[in-house]
């Protein structure tokens, strides 16, 4: 039996909400990629040709990033979202025990690979100034901050 009349209501989906939510999603992204990479600054990485290292895991640790210029000199310190002078080592050693007291537990040091070894000593020997004894590591290429 044939059926008479108009055919039955069109059924349309509302893509308001989906539209809302995808927006949403996208802000959420953008914000969180911009938290990961605050303490990153662009360098080039010294690179092992035997190295037996790993990929450190996701604990509390603060970032020490000396700055590179020409000719394997040092425009700086960048730490924990501070920039410090090259000549101001004992606030080096002061942002890090805060960071050390406050839960961290590693000090990661990026330097470039043509820094002279003289500053990264002098880098190192303020974090051990700061007390608290904690786990160094040098951060090489491939591996992120």
């Amino acid at each position: 039996m044939a059926r008479r009349g108009n055919p039955s209501s069109v059924i349309n989906a509302n893509m308001t909400p989906m539209i809302d939510v995808t927006f949403l999603l996208i802000v959420f992204f953008v914000v969180v990629s911009q938290i990961v990479d605050r303490d990153a600054v662009f360098m080039n990485l010294p690179a092992p040709s035997q190295a037996v290292a790993g990929i450190p895991d996701n604990q509390s640790r603060v970032v020490v990033n000396v700055v590179p210029l020409e000719h394997g000199d040092v425009a700086g310190i960048v730490v924990a979202g501070h920039t410090i002078a090259w000549d101001s080592m004992h606030e080096l050693s002061d942002i890090v025990e805060t960071r050390l007291r406050g839960g961290a537990t590693e000090v990661h040091l990026r330097a470039d690979r043509t820094t002279k070894y003289s500053y990264v000593h002098q880098v190192i020997e303020a974090i051990r100034a700061a007390g608290l004894n904690p786990r160094l590591q040098l951060v090489i290429e491939g591996e992120q901050p």
